[in-house]
């Protein structure tokens, strides 16, 4: 199983500030990576979530919202303004995600990890935590925009 370790954490930072830079032309800047040990101080009211699989470990990666962010990252993604999040809406979380996975795995993938591929699935509720399927420790990583922060959160089994 890998270490949760900046060789394996890294590619899914950069992939995150990539993509949105890209995506949503957003600036978003890494903060420090701890142990998900409470309740994050921002609420998330969306997130996306994608299984981790290959042949040495199994695992999850969840990307999480609060509601004003992610209605700006769509903004800027779509082109459209919005004042809730609607079905349509998730599918931009999922994508963002998927894309995300998709640079990470590929980087990873280069280094031996052979991680397979996956569909994320998204959540959404006002004021929810994400559960990973683990008793192993979970990573959080914030990241601050100009409209909030959101984080990522990698959890090994």
């Amino acid at each position: 199983m890998p270490k949760l370790d900046v060789e394996f954490l890294n590619p899914f930072i950069d992939g995150t500030i990539e993509t949105l830079k890209v995506q949503c032309s957003f600036d978003a800047t890494a903060g420090k990576a701890h142990l998900k040990d409470h309740i994050p101080e921002s609420s998330i009211d969306i997130a996306a979530v994608i299984g981790l699989a290959s042949p040495a470990f199994k695992g999850s990666i969840a990307i999480c919202f609060p509601k004003v962010v992610f209605l700006a990252l769509m903004e800027r993604m779509l082109g459209e303004k919005h004042t809730e999040i609607t079905k349509e809406l998730e599918d931009g979380a999922s994508e963002l995600l998927n894309i995300i996975f998709g640079q990470a795995k590929r980087v990873l993938n280069q280094k031996g990890y052979s991680i397979e591929k996956a569909i994320p699935t998204i959540v959404r509720g006002d004021n929810m935590q994400v559960r990973h399927l683990t008793v192993k420790p979970i990573l959080m990583v914030p990241f601050q925009t100009a409209m909030g922060e959101f984080f990522i959160e990698i959890a090994l089994e």
